[in-house]
């Protein structure tokens, strides 16, 4: 019975660690995010321009392929993804004047076209970001921002990281303690 209940506990802390890394980031309100992403060991393009794009689970926030780009609504003039930079393998998401609503999870992809003369694109997950957005005063927020993205280059910079759901590691505990 004993031997069950730790395969169960296993399995169940196995389903919840992730080899694709989530990255957490915290803003004030009114100041600028920047959610890291780098596709260059994502695909090999072929002397196409990289096709980005950012989402949240309910709708577009960003695409950009070369010059033309697209802002979700809402999104409108507060999001980019530099051309420059992207070209380069940088397609961080820079958000502007960050509000409350805009927190929650963000998801980058590269979209690849299956042949040359396709239309159909393959969508390649890139990062995946989760925003927490504070309210606080403005004065308070330029200062925060600038040191949360020092942070922010030190996390993305560092190896993938594991994330493991509280859920598990208590029923870990639970376990022990009926064990043992």
């Amino acid at each position: 019975m004993t031997t069950i209940l730790l395969i169960l506990l296993l399995a169940c802390c196995a389903g919840s660690l992730s080899a694709q890394s989530r990255i957490y980031i915290s803003v004030k309100a009114g100041s600028s995010a920047v959610l890291p992403c780098d596709w260059r060991n994502k695909t090999q393009l072929s002397g196409e321009r990289p096709h980005i794009e950012w989402r949240t689970p309910s709708e577009t926030v960003f695409e950009r392929q070369g010059g033309d780009q697209y802002e979700g609504e809402g999104y409108e003039h507060r999001v980019d993804v530099p051309e420059d930079k992207l070209l380069g393998g940088d397609c961080s998401l820079v958000l502007k004047d960050v509000r409350l609503n805009d927190s929650g999870p963000y998801e980058s992809y590269l979209l690849e076209r299956q042949m040359r003369r396709s239309l159909r694109s393959k969508r390649v997950f890139i990062q995946a970001v989760e925003l927490s957005v504070e309210d606080a005063p403005e004065e308070a927020a330029a200062a925060e921002s600038v040191e949360e993205f020092s942070l922010l280059k030190q996390s993305a910079s560092s190896s993938a990281q594991v994330v493991c759901s509280l859920s598990p590691i208590i029923m870990f505990i639970i376990l022990l303690n009926i064990l043992f």
